[in-house]
């Protein structure tokens, strides 16, 4: 799992979000700071995507009592950051895309020097679904932290965006109840 904030809050956020993870969940996290200012790593003993759809639920009731958390993004499988075992386990993962579905590939490195061109045209390979880049039924998300690379098969609104969702609160402020 990644989780990020503003740069200097690092402690703040680990905090918050564990606070919140057993609020909404009975499993084990372990979070810790990386070398990237504002990015905190963890890991989850239940269904990572599970828990930022129910930590989705508390936000959206009041969306101001996050003050630290930007961004929760889940992963459901680490792997080392080579082109080889990123595709292996984009591979793994991709029959979770249905036959009619379709996909993109997103990737965010940090601290890697691998090309982002060359894992996307690699894992794209092994999946044989209609890419869709502006509206996909699912996103192949890869996230790599040095030497580290965490692969999901999410939805579009399983990554949790607490900014996106204070930003939305704040225009709908003020419009008439429906």
């Amino acid at each position: 799992m990644i989780v990020t904030t503003q740069r200097g809050n690092e402690r703040s956020c680990i905090k918050e979000f564990s606070r919140l993870a057993h609020r909404v969940s009975e499993g084990d996290l372990q979070m810790r700071r990386t070398r990237f200012p504002g990015l905190i790593t963890g890991r989850f003993e239940g269904d990572p995507v599970e828990l930022c759809r129910r930590i989705r639920d508390v936000v959206i009731e009041d969306p101001w009592s996050v003050r630290f958390v930007q961004k929760a993004i889940p992963l459901s499988l680490t792997v080392e950051a080579s082109i080889r075992a990123i595709k292996e386990a984009v591979a793994s993962i991709s029959g979770g895309i249905g036959t009619g579905e379709s996909f993109r590939i997103s990737v965010t490195k940090r601290g890697s020097e691998l090309s982002s061109r060359e894992i996307i045209s690699e894992a794209a390979g092994c999946i044989e679904r209609r890419v869709d880049l502006e509206r996909p039924n699912r996103i192949v998300q890869i996230e790599i932290v040095d030497e580290t690379a965490g692969i999901a098969l999410l939805r579009p609104d399983d990554i949790l965006s607490v900014t996106r969702m204070q930003q939305d609160a704040m225009e709908g402020e003020g419009q008439p109840q429906q």
